[in-house]
């Protein structure tokens, strides 16, 4: 047997296989770290929106409002594949009309997974009472991780288009969960599987939007057209997620609760 023939060709293998490797990372690289971003018009209206303040630091975004002290904060985490800014008008309303700063943090690739930890700097901010954790799809899974292994630390978890795959339902915690009829990215048989591990006080909706209108970017693989557009997709979702956060205000602070 020609040994150095044998050893030649399997440099050459070694070599195809490694080029080939680098060629799959380098390709997941580009897609993970090509973000599906909000629409230009959609950001342009929040950051000249009067009732809010916006703010930017490397890609992370922070929502307050302008008029009044913050009540509570949100660190939301985005969805795979989507970049914060995707995430402002869908939840301005919340910071403009509960008084609530939310907190959009940029994730490593875009991908929430990797760093399930993002909340824990900002709910260690003494100047605000009651924090809590939320996203949207697999943001909404990691943020839930989160929770599970913080539950002192946060006051609730507020998911959209996702679930907890992580047990939270003898936690203290509060919940808000909001599905879209029309999301067809959402996978419902893990979502039904899941849905025992949300705590208790744990309030559900359902409206009649499409995966991506959770946020305003477009191009979500898998996703349909919705029957209704951005904007009025973004209404109905301020009208459940706002009521929710004023019935979370404490009774104390003089604000009137809902039932």
């Amino acid at each position: 047997m020609n040994t150095d023939l044998v050893w030649s060709q399997a440099k050459r293998s070694l070599v195809w296989i490694v080029a080939i490797g680098i060629l799959v990372a380098g390709g997941v690289v580009i897609i993970f770290g090509t973000p599906l971003q909000g629409s230009a018009a959609s950001v342009d209206t929040v950051q000249n929106d009067p009732d809010v303040t916006v703010t930017e630091h490397r890609g992370t975004y922070v929502i307050e409002p302008a008029t009044a002290e913050s009540t509570a904060g949100l660190v939301f985490y985005p969805g795979g594949r989507v970049h914060p800014d995707a995430y402002l008008a869908s939840l301005a309303p919340v910071a403009s009309e509960a008084n609530v700063t939310v907190v959009i943090p940029k994730m490593p690739l875009n991908l929430a997974v990797l760093n399930q930890n993002a909340a824990s700097p900002y709910v260690s901010d003494p100047s605000i009472d009651r924090w809590y954790v939320g996203g949207h799809s697999l943001g909404g899974a990691m943020a839930c991780r989160y929770a599970a292994s913080n539950p002192d630390r946060v006051d609730g978890v507020v998911l959209f288009a996702s679930y907890c795959d992580r047990d939270v339902s003898e936690t203290d915690l509060d919940g808000l969960v909001v599905t879209g009829s029309g999301d067809t990215v959402l996978d419902r048989d893990a979502y039904e599987r899941n849905r025992g591990n949300l705590p208790a006080e744990t309030t559900e909706h359902e409206l009649p939007l499409n995966h991506s209108q959770f946020g305003s970017y477009r191009g979500q693989p898998g996703d349909e057209r919705s029957e209704i557009g951005y904007d009025a997709a973004h209404e109905q979702l301020a009208a459940v997620t706002v009521p929710w956060f004023d019935r979370e205000r404490p009774a104390d602070t003089g604000t009137e609760t809902g039932g």
